[in-house]
């Protein structure tokens, strides 16, 4: 009866036994508590299978946290994405420049055809201007020999009029001989009686004739007088006419003159204006195949800017399926010691810092609560459980706390700017974030140096040996 019943706590203690194998291949690696064991030997030799195995499991983990700050670390993918952001915004630069400069140029060989066109009709007009000076001064010179031989029938009139002046002068001598012989004939007439009365009436008409012949040669002096007076104001103003038509004609060939000038120049221009005209061709030519060129490099650089991001993207994709398998192992499946945590946390908070530019790029979308957080992170907790005086009382222990969190204000700063759409805030905010990490992984490889001096020296050595 004794040995059925020893039998029977043996066989319970195996049962038990089996169902916490069976629980641990399902995953549930829990310490047994002995107190349900017959023989706590049982519970207490499971238990140092567990640890034993879970402690193996510490050189993986450790492992795989070195591995993370590699992998983790997106400095080069950082560096990829934005140098290539930055060239291809200089690309677009380059293109608008570009595409100004061809509407600039446009703009210029409208305007240097416009003026290509209107100096054109300018050589034309100034030549035609020049033609019909050329003909004025043709019209004015036979003009102005014209009033010189009208100048000259003029003088010839005067000297005509003079001449019927001297001749009335003899005409009026004649009058008064006729008017004196009349005289005379009246008188003897008057002797002579009635004999003579015939005669005195011939005597009388001769009278007559001789008044009316002084009185008409009085006039025809008066009006030849005026005739000489008329002529006299016809020459000068004939003469000052002459005279103007001279100098205008002067004025005319110099007009002339700076007319030819002048459209000498103005050809000269026509040829230099040719010549830009072609040299503003040639480079709008050039600047269409710059344009084409630049739409290539700018297709380009959209090509490498997205594949640079679906490369970033996969890296990332990467590390956090080795980050989540690094997190798990730490916490479900090993037994890690203070110095292994330290560096566990290390790690956390670097992958942390980069999951705030991966958010920046769009490669993960973070929650407010995933960023300003230090208290409920791993970090924040570890510090929380901390009761050993000669831990929570050194400096670089609270100096750690500090730099934590500092580290999680400057990424909650990152975290709102790049939710407003500010990606040059983020980026500044993202690298205060970065330096807070590295100020943070100083303090904590000082506080490396209390923990082995407070006697926390175990570390698993994880460096494989060849």
């Amino acid at each position: 009866m004794f040995g059925k019943t020893k039998v029977n706590t043996q066989q319970e203690d195996l049962d038990k036994l089996l169902e916490m194998l069976k629980n641990g291949a399902s995953g549930d690696i829990s310490e047994a508590d002995a107190s349900l064991f017959h023989d706590p030997k049982v519970a207490e030799a499971y238990n140092d299978f567990v640890k034993g195995w879970l402690k193996a499991n510490n050189v993986f983990v450790m492992r795989a946290n070195a591995s993370m700050t590699e992998i983790g670390d997106s400095s080069v993918v950082k560096n990829m994405i934005e140098e290539v952001k930055r060239q291809s915004e200089v690309v677009d630069n380059i293109h608008t420049s570009g595409t100004e400069l061809e509407n600039s140029v446009t703009n210029v060989q409208f305007a240097v055809q416009n003026i290509q066109q209107n100096s054109g009709d300018v050589l034309v007009t100034t030549r035609n201007c020049s033609d019909a000076i050329k003909s004025s001064i043709k019209t004015i010179d036979e003009t102005a020999r014209e009033v010189e031989q009208v100048n000259g029938e003029m003088s010839g009139f005067k000297v005509n009029a003079e001449n019927i002046t001297k001749i009335v002068d003899q005409i009026k001598d004649l009058a008064d001989n006729s008017s004196l012989l009349a005289l005379n004939a009246s008188i003897e007439a008057a002797r002579a009686g009635e004999a003579g009365r015939g005669f005195a009436v011939v005597a009388q008409q001769m009278g007559t004739l001789s008044n009316d012949t002084a009185s008409c040669a009085d006039s025809v002096v008066k009006y030849v007088g005026e005739l000489l007076k008329g002529i006299d104001a016809i020459a000068a103003s004939l003469s000052e006419t002459s005279d103007h038509l001279k100098e205008g004609t002067d004025g005319a060939l110099k007009s002339v003159d700076s007319l030819v000038a002048m459209t000498d120049r103005i050809s000269e221009m026509n040829r230099d204006i040719d010549a830009i005209f072609e040299e503003i061709n040639t480079q709008s030519a050039l600047t269409e195949e710059f344009i084409a060129l630049g739409n290539t490099v700018a297709s380009g650089f959209e090509r490498l800017n997205s594949e640079c991001l679906s490369t970033g993207e996969h890296l990332y994709k990467i590390s956090r399926t080795i980050d989540m398998l690094r997190s798990d192992m730490a916490r479900q499946r090993s037994v890690l010691t203070m110095q292994d945590w330290i560096t566990v946390f290390e790690v956390d908070h670097l992958i942390f810092t980069w999951r705030q530019y991966n958010n920046i790029v769009g490669f993960e979308h973070l929650k407010i609560e995933q960023v300003n957080n230090p208290k409920g992170c791993k970090l924040g907790k570890w510090f929380a459980a901390q009761t050993d005086p000669r831990i929570k009382g050194c400096a670089a222990f609270g100096k750690a706390q500090r730099d934590h969190e500092e580290l999680h204000r400057h990424a909650t700063d990152c975290f709102k700017a790049a939710q407003a759409g500010h990606r040059d805030e983020a980026m500044r905010h993202f690298e205060m974030t970065y330096q807070s990490y590295k100020e943070l992984c100083n303090t904590l490889a000082d506080l490396h140096k209390q923990l082995r001096s407070a006697g926390y020296t175990e570390v698993t050595d994880y460096i494989r040996k060849t």
